[in-house]
């Protein structure tokens, strides 16, 4: 078992569903936590018992939700002065700054929900929606909305590889590996999109249903 797995395995063991929720918000708002692994690891305890199930999930999402609207409410109040002057201390780069600034100018809204698939971005996205002023509302419905299909995909990878596979064996070899992780949040991002989008065009055809019928 490496390190950083022995180490979440003793915060997650000591603190359970509370120690989630924490390490997810600081992982969101910039502090060094690998987010995927956790909920991993997280899904994987799910299965074996040694996480609630409704709790986990819970605390996992709250978790989520409250970084982003931490780093939201930074980039609101303090704006890009504080990011210039912190960001180097939270192995943020300006090339990730200017990336992700570029990113969301580019795509907007949709930065906070696929934006929790790209490292950097994640913890930014939030932060340029403050900064950008977007109302509070619309970037709840989009970051919380994220949240929880970003916390299902790797909680149920997770909870997946407790079912079907030797968890030990992969994660050793992903952490041994770290070059194939890109490659992982990218199927994840990818099964995400295709869910989000699935669900929006869902959505979309039957609002034009109901408008059609209500048209004389």
């Amino acid at each position: 078992m490496s390190p950083i797995h022995h180490l979440l395995h003793d915060i997650l063991h000591q603190y359970g569903a509370l120690g989630l929720s924490v390490l997810l918000a600081g992982g969101i708002v910039g502090l060094p936590v690998p987010d995927e692994t956790l909920l991993v690891l997280s899904g994987f305890w799910m299965h074996q018992g040694n996480l609630p199930l409704v709790g986990t999930i819970l605390a996992a999402y709250a978790g989520s939700c409250i970084g982003m609207t931490i780093s939201y409410l930074l980039g609101l109040k303090l704006g890009m002065p504080l990011l210039h002057r912190v960001g180097p201390k939270m192995r943020i780069s300006e090339k990730h700054i200017l990336s992700a600034e570029a990113g969301f100018r580019r795509y907007g809204k949709s930065v906070l929900i696929i934006g929790y698939y790209i490292p950097g971005l994640r913890q930014l996205s939030a932060f340029f929606a403050g900064v950008s002023k977007m109302p509070f509302r619309v970037f709840a419905s989009y970051a919380y909305t994220g949240a929880l299909i970003w916390i299902s995909v790797f909680l149920g990878a997770g909870y997946f590889v407790g079912r079907h596979l030797s968890f030990h064996k992969v994660m050793d070899y992903v952490l041994a590996h770290p070059e194939v992780m890109p490659y992982l949040i990218g199927i994840a991002g990818g099964i995400a999109f295709s869910f989000v989008l699935k669900t929006y065009l869902t959505y979309r055809s039957q609002f034009s249903l109901y408008k059609n019928s209500l048209l004389p």
